[in-house]
């Protein structure tokens, strides 16, 4: 448990700053504006002094949107003061129907949120910056296959005059595309290969029917290498898989539903993998088809298969030993 809750809004030159402090249970008017660089830092060393904040009674919160949060993040961990990387999506949930918005604002909601949640807050350490190097990586295979798919297109529309111009040039493109592909997922996998740990974590997921190349690696940058999340239900809360009971009183009753708050590429990918564990996994057929039988629509029960996908990814991993599909050895 800290003593003081620092709330950073984050952004590519700026870092807005607010402090909480527990002491007093209540917002102190303590704000800065600060540069995300070492000068930065240096700022906020000089501003903790001033406020008399102890570096080991203190903490700072921030959403986790990448490699600019990661920036500010090795710069505090390079300073030895505690840092947590919170999903923003939580941050946002806690605060629903909140009015108004600056970068301040957005400060003093995150240093609350630290506050309110402070019991739950674990510092979070940084190893390097492989995280940040696979989401870059990750984007650019993302718009590689998305440029690839137009070309592809234009060739399906020309395949009848593959001798025209246009047809030439798509096939030209997509090959180059596909090239860039291959180069950029030849990269990732050395960026995992480079750490012993995101590797183990890399081989335990993909030993599961149905997670392959894209959901392993988004499973590690999502999960901060499995870190942010301490368990597979919060990790579907935030992919938009966990279902949520809609109900008050007896006017109120509409059941249980996904939440629209969630990272939707991520839970796009998740179908794909949903879709590939019903094939090449005889447990999750036999419970898709009994579910559909029973009524139940093809996106409940996918989201249902997407959501045990999950649980199965969190339980390898802290077992640490790779999946294995005891249905081969029942009689």
């Amino acid at each position: 448990m800290k003593n003081f809750y620092i709330g950073a809004d984050v952004s590519k030159k700026t870092l807005d700053l607010v402090l909480y402090n527990a002491d007093k249970e209540k917002m102190r008017a303590s704000y800065i504006k600060i540069t995300n660089d070492k000068k930065g830092v240096d700022e906020l060393i000089k501003w903790m002094k001033e406020h008399k904040i102890v570096k080991s009674k203190a903490i700072v919160c921030m959403e986790y949107t990448g490699k600019y949060s990661f920036c500010f993040a090795e710069l505090l961990e390079t300073k030895k003061i505690d840092f947590v990387l919170v999903p923003a999506l939580k941050i946002k949930g806690s605060f629903a129907g909140a009015r108004g918005k600056s970068d301040k604002t957005d400060a003093e909601r995150i240093a609350a949120y630290a506050f309110r949640y402070r019991d739950e807050l674990a510092p979070t350490s940084l190893k390097d910056d492989r995280i940040v190097r696979l989401r870059d990586l990750m984007n650019d295979r993302k718009l590689a296959v998305k440029h690839a798919a137009t070309y592809k297109t234009i060739m399906t529309e020309y395949k009848e005059r593959k001798s025209s111009p246009r047809y030439k040039r798509a096939e030209r493109m997509v090959s180059e595309y596909k090239k860039q592909i291959s180069a950029i997922e030849k990269e990732i996998k050395g960026v995992i290969s480079g750490e012993e740990n995101m590797k183990k974590n890399y081989d335990l997921v993909t030993s599961i029917p149905g997670i392959s190349f894209v959901n392993a690696v988004n499973l590690i940058v999502f999960s901060g290498n499995f870190v942010l999340f301490d368990n597979g239900r919060k990790f579907a809360s935030y992919s938009g898989v966990a279902p949520f009971e809609y109900s008050s009183g007896t006017s109120v009753n509409r059941g249980t539903h996904v939440s629209k708050m969630a990272n939707r590429m991520l839970k796009a990918d998740l179908s794909q993998a949903a879709k590939a564990a019903i094939n090449f996994d005889p447990w999750l057929k036999e419970y898709y088809e009994r579910k559909r039988k029973e009524g139940k629509s093809f996106g409940c029960v996918l989201n249902a298969v997407k959501f045990k996908l999950i649980v199965r990814v969190f339980a390898v991993v802290k077992r640490g030993t790779p999946y294995v599909n005891i249905m081969k050895y029942s009689a």
